[in-house]
Parts: C-alpha cells; structure tokens; sequence
C-alpha cells in the first residue's frame, strides 16, 4: 500500500510540475505575442507621423515646404523615436535636416555614393513605397533606422521625406514591470538594436522568438528577429523550491504526511502563480492602448473593460459589468449575431472593420479582433475582444478615394479634349485638301493626317476605358492598320496586310511613338515597295516576353540597298529613326530581297511616375 501510495504521490506530482511547466509556456509566448504586437503599433505609429507630414507636403502641391522645419520640430518632440527628419531632394541629395545642430554633417550629403542606401532609395522612388532600412551608423554618428516617404507632386517626383528612428525609449515603456524576460530585437542582417532585461540564460525553459514584419499599406522593410527569453527573476517569481523539497521530506517521515503535504503545498503554489499571472496580464491589458474586454456568448460583458475601452467607447466599467455591450445598438445587431457565428464555429476573426456607436450617440469605425472561445458551453463560453479605432484612417482613406475619383475625371477630359482637338486639325486638313489639285502635295497633306490619326487614336481609347495611361494596343492598331489601308485602296491601291499581335497594354509614352512608327513603315510600303506589282503583302508582328516588345515589320516589295537607309535623310526615314530613339529601341534591317524590318524595346515599368515625360 505504502508503495502504491508513494508512486502515485511522485504521479500527480509530476503531471502537475508539467501542467505547471506548460502554463509557464503558455505564459512566455502569450507575453511574447502581446509585447510584439505594442512594438509593432508604436513603430508602425511613427511611420505614420511621417507619412501624415508627406500627405500635407502632397495635398497642398509643395505649398506645405514652407511650414516643414516647424511640423517636423513638432513631430520630433512629441515622439521619441524621431532623432531627426531631413528633405532628400530628387538628385538624392540631403537639402535640409531638422534638427540642425548634431547633423550638421548630414547636409549636402550625395546619398547616392552610399551603397548601402542607393539601391532601397531609388526603389522607394520608383516604386512610390516607404522604405524602412536596416539598423544603420549614421554619418553624424550612432545608429538608426532610416524611413524614406517618396514625394510626388505636380505630377514629378520630389524627393524623399527621410526619418532617422531610434525606439528604444518607447519600447522600454512597453516593456516597464516585465524585468522576469529578457528581450532582444535583431533586425534583417542580424544586428541587435534593441535588448531588456537581464540575459542571463536559466535552463528549462523555451524561449519564445518569432520574426516580426510591419504590416502596412506600400511599405518595404525587412524582418525582424524579436526573441523573448525567461531570465533568473523569472524563477523566482514563478518557480517554489517547495515543489522539490516537500515531497522528498513527506516520504521521508510518513507516506500519509507526503501526500497531504505535497497537495497543499501544490495547490498553495499554484493558487499564487495563478494570481501572479493574472495580475501581470490585467496589468498590461489594462495599459493596452486598445479597447479590450471579455464577453460571453450573447454579447454580455464578463470580465475584462480596461481604460482604453472607457476612453474610446464612453462608458465606465461599473456601468458595462454584466449587461449587453451597449456599443452594439439594435442597428448593429444582426452584425454582431453574424460574427459571434463565425467565431462560435471556429472561424477567425482578424482584423474586421465594424461600426459602433459612442456613449455620446457618435458612430465610429473599430478594428475587431476575436480570440479563441474559451469555456464547454453556454455562458461559460468566453471571448477575448480586441478594438482598434480608425475612424480617422477611414474618414482619410476616404478623402483619398475623392481624391482619385476627380482626378479621374479631370484624366478622361483632357484625353477627350486632346483627341477632339486633334479631330479639328485633320478635318481643316481634309478642307485644305478640297482646292488642291496637286496629287503630290494631297498625298503629303494624306500622311499628314495618318500622322495625327495615329496620336488621336491613342487618347480616343484612353477616353474611353479606365486606365488613363495605358491603352490596348492591338485594338488600337488594327485601327491604325485599317485606315492606311482603305486611304490606299481609295487610290487603287491593293495590297494584303497581315498581323499577329501577343502584346499586354502599353503606357501612353510608348504606344504614341510605336504606333507612328508602324505608320510611317505601312506608308512608305504603299508608296515605294510595290511599283509594277500585282501581289503586295505585309506583315506585321508585336509579341511581348519577360517585359520585352519583339517587333517584326515585313513586305515583298523590290527592297534597296541597306546603306539608303542609313544614309537617307527624307521625312520619313528621318521619323523612324527618331521614333526608334523615342523608344530606346534596337533594330536590324534587310531590304535586299523584299523589305524585313526587325527591332525591340524595353517595356516601361508601370506606376505612379510612369507617364512623367
């Protein structure tokens, strides 16, 4: 009996230390995801501090430069993690520094010469996306991160609106009460930037690391390492030497004695590690700087309604405690039905933008995030309810949607207006034409038309599709292709065209020139390669691969020597060869059997800077 007794004592006794054990690790990677979660929203804050300077900087097409040294003065001395904001203006060239004194060094820097930088800058311009760099030494000394906010205004690129940061400070805020752990961040080349805590290492325990990436609209950055570690205090804290020394001191003088000491001690232990716990959670729930509360399964409010819950949605605790949540009006009810399915069934809910209302009667828009349901049934099913206000990034979110909305409109007319122009010129040409009686200055005065023809064509399709700066360039072609065509035929004129196109659309830049070009090739095919022939034949191909344009323009005609071409200087070998240049273009050429014309160009990167000429 006595042995039956001891082994199941040592039983239960080891199956709790790894209850135990598993409620610590529980607790390390809990501590890890919420810590983790408050670096990135008090980073992710500050990219947004320079983004709204940027926004002002835009709105008002540069007028804002003339208050930046003040806004940007502000922004430092309100958040810690701004060391200094600096303009780099479009040569990549440091034109201004805030503040001034301890980077002095900084001005008139050519960033351009700094391999570590020039690469991520021009992508950032490129590409209108934030760049946030790596852990980097400064010119002026020390170290810190570097976020670039590319400018764009009066439809040219300005520069970059650059932020040295450093967060340390207010990660040490975040980090205030938790010395048990010991944090180290690491960013994407492995470079420590940041460690809390003592880094003394115990045995026993895991350590809870994970790789952290600021998740924001168009921003680039790297991974971060962030590694949460248990460190001696967090023995101490946690861990009861009494565990041990208890059971072995019960066998040893009574079996009985043991078992009932071992129990109380355990329970005794794990009643205070339990309320340790729970009060370092409430803690830092309650300094959260989002709304957080627990409700059951019919929305009423069972435990947790920290400060930021009182602050953000108007009512005091007292007032919540055991009733619905009065944020959800009747009006949201059937909302809040829907979303209590899908987490009853399992389904996560990250992120979801709902509406509420305000203790004052105000609507406002939250992020809503919804932990696991805890509990067997009924009331005793538990949520974890996370809100994040963004009202002010919606109503924003907004106005930028205005925004774009007009200036498509003002796109669509100027594309309508340029092509209704340009219909005027060749109908005053088409005027022009009915005195004459000149065949060849009628034909000049022909070409000239296909010319313009070939330009309005593209800002006719532009007009009347929803890109504004692209258009789709076989449609457009054919077109081209068909009215050459029935010009000649009119004059009687016959020759078969055939084409094949494989082509994605074109930017405005690159579709003018390129369709010109085919227009001068078609055109000087009519008049000079088919004289004393019956069958005349063209072909035409455009195929697109790996953002190349491959282009072949064939015909049957009698061909010439290739050296006319390079040495004639007529208006229309003169256009194709500019033509060519406007689009970067290479090209081979044998027009001694027949006509083969070959060449190939670089398709243009697609984006907000795309169409500045």
């Amino acid at each position: 009996m006595g042995l039956v007794l001891s082994c199941s004592v040592m039983i239960l006794w080891l199956q709790n230390q790894k209850e135990s054990r598993q409620a610590q690790t529980s607790k390390i990677n809990e501590t890890g995801q919420l810590v983790v979660q408050q670096f990135q929203k008090r980073t992710l804050e500050s990219v947004n501090s320079l983004r709204n300077l940027k926004s002002r900087i835009e709105e008002t097409n540069g007028g804002y430069f003339d208050y930046w040294d003040y806004d940007a003065q502000l922004i430092i001395n309100q958040n810690s993690a701004f060391k200094f904001i600096e303009w780099i203006d479009s040569s990549m060239v440091i034109r201004r520094v805030e503040p001034i004194k301890g980077n002095e060094s900084a001005i008139g820097l050519d960033i351009s010469t700094l391999d570590y930088r020039r690469s991520d800058w021009l992508r950032a311009k490129r590409d209108s996306i934030t760049n946030f760099t790596h852990w980097l030494e400064l010119v002026q000394g020390n170290y810190a991160f570097l976020v670039d906010e590319p400018l764009y205004f009066d439809d040219h690129f300005h520069g970059t609106i650059t932020a040295g940061m450093d967060f340390s400070s207010q990660f040490d805020a975040i980090m205030q009460g938790m010395d048990q752990y010991n944090v180290v961040l690491r960013d994407e080349n492995g470079m420590v930037f940041y460690e809390y805590g003592s880094s003394e290492r115990v045995s026993g325990y895991p350590e809870f690391s994970i790789a952290v990436k600021l998740k924001s609209d168009r921003l680039h950055s790297g991974n971060w390492m962030f590694r949460l570690s248990p460190n001696q205090v967090f023995v101490e804290e946690n861990v009861n030497p009494s565990l041990y020394l208890n059971p072995a001191l019960g066998l040893l003088f009574s079996l009985l004695v043991s078992v009932l000491f071992f129990f109380m001690v355990t329970a005794y232990s794990a009643q205070k590690s339990t309320r340790s716990a729970n009060r370092k959670i409430r803690a830092l729930i309650e300094s959260s700087p989002m709304a957080i509360y627990t409700i059951d399964t019919n929305g009423i409010v069972r435990d947790f309604w920290n400060k930021a819950a009182e602050e953000m949605l108007g009512w005091k605790r007292e007032e919540v405690m055991g009733k619905f949540m009065p944020h959800v009006s009747d009006k949201y009810r059937d909302n809040f039905e829907h979303l209590k399915g899908k987490a009853v069934m399992g389904q996560p809910l990250k992120n979801k933008e709902i509406e509420r209302k305000r203790k004052d009667g105000t609507t406002a828009m939250f992020r809503l995030n919804v932990g696991h349901i805890v509990g067997e049934s009924g009331n005793d099913r538990l949520m974890l309810a996370i809100l994040e206000d963004i009202t002010k990034e919606v109503e924003y979110k907004n106005r930028l949607e205005e925004s774009v909305k007009e200036k498509e409109v003002l796109l669509s007319e100027i594309h309508h207006r340029v092509k209704n122009n340009l219909a005027i010129i060749i109908g005053l040409i088409e005027l022009q034409k009915d005195g004459l009686k000149e065949q060849e200055l009628i034909q000049i005065l022909n070409e000239t038309q296909n010319r313009i023809y070939s330009i309005s064509g593209v800002h006719e399709l532009l007009y009347n599709t929803e890109s504004f700066t692209e258009i789709t360039f076989e449609e457009y072609a054919v077109r081209l292709i068909n009215r050459i065509r029935n010009m000649f035929e009119e004059r009687g004129k016959e020759v078969n065209i055939e084409y094949e196109f494989s082509t994605n659309n074109l930017n405005i830049n690159q579709a003018i020139p390129l369709g010109l070009l085919i227009n001068e090739l078609i055109t000087n095919s009519f008049k000079h390669a088919f004289e004393g022939m019956e069958d005349g034949r063209i072909f035409i191909g455009l195929y697109e691969e790996d953002d190349e344009i491959q282009a072949v323009y064939e015909d049957n005609g009698k061909g010439f020597k290739n050296k006319v071409f390079d040495s004639s200087n007529t208006l229309g070998v003169t256009l194709i060869k500019t033509l060519l240049g406007q689009l970067e273009a290479d090209y081979t050429i044998n027009a001694e059997n027949g006509f083969n014309f070959k060449f190939s160009f670089r398709v243009k990167q697609k984006g907000a800077h795309s169409n500045i000429g």
